[in-house]
């Protein structure tokens, strides 16, 4: 999750504030944002799960729009058991050539190798077992009353762009006074070099 924070008018104590959530960060920053509403001035989803109609990023990953998602095939990378560590542990830093293939088929397939490889070596090995699971949605007294965004990757096999289509639906339906704005890049689930610099654009745009 990005904390963003652009030069303009304060509208809280330190300013006003942009949280940026991609991925698994959408059920963070909706978790923030239902908290403590009145600090944030807008919250933006960059492919980012946004649990509304279902309680949890899970939930959506079961949905028909979420079986075309290439994360079960990222299985085969876990190492060690969740039940002792308490967590789900993914070697990264592996040499197996399958599971480096699927995992670049599903978070940048559009990449070259060398820049798949530099943004796999940003990833840490473990991720929260509870997160996935945990009832993400925001109340809409409370969340459903700050202004949000939503960044679409057209080319994204991770969380598939019917599955953030409905996401965005289904925010929308349940806060009809605050929909998104949604704006979409040609990127996958990590965009590229290229697509980033099409996503600072955008988020500079909201900043000013």
């Amino acid at each position: 999750m990005t904390v963003y924070t652009p030069t303009c008018a304060p509208a809280a104590s330190f300013g006003p504030v942009i949280l940026v959530g991609g991925s698994l960060g959408g059920v963070v920053i909706t978790k923030v944002a239902d908290t403590v509403p009145d600090l944030i001035h807008r919250l933006v989803y960059d492919t980012a799960f946004c649990c509304t109609g279902l309680r949890s990023a899970a939930d959506y990953l079961s949905t028909p729009e979420g079986e075309a998602s290439l994360v079960p095939n990222l299985l085969k990378g876990m190492v060690a058991d969740p039940r002792v560590i308490k967590a789900s542990r993914t070697n990264w830093r592996t040499k197996d050539r399958e599971f480096l293939r699927a995992a670049k088929e599903a978070f940048m397939a559009d990449a070259a190798e060398g820049e798949f490889l530099a943004m796999l070596n940003t990833l840490l090995p473990d991720e929260s077992l509870q997160v996935p699971v945990a009832d993400a949605r925001g109340h809409k007294d409370r969340w459903g009353r700050v202004p949000r965004t939503y960044i679409r990757h057209a080319k994204d096999r991770t969380i598939p762009l019917a599955l953030q289509d409905r996401m965005i639906r289904e925010a929308d339906t349940a806060t009809p006074g605050n929909r998104f704005q949604v704006f979409t890049v040609e990127a996958s689930h990590a965009p590229t070099a290229e697509a980033t610099r099409k996503i600072i654009d955008i988020l500079d745009q909201l900043g000013k």
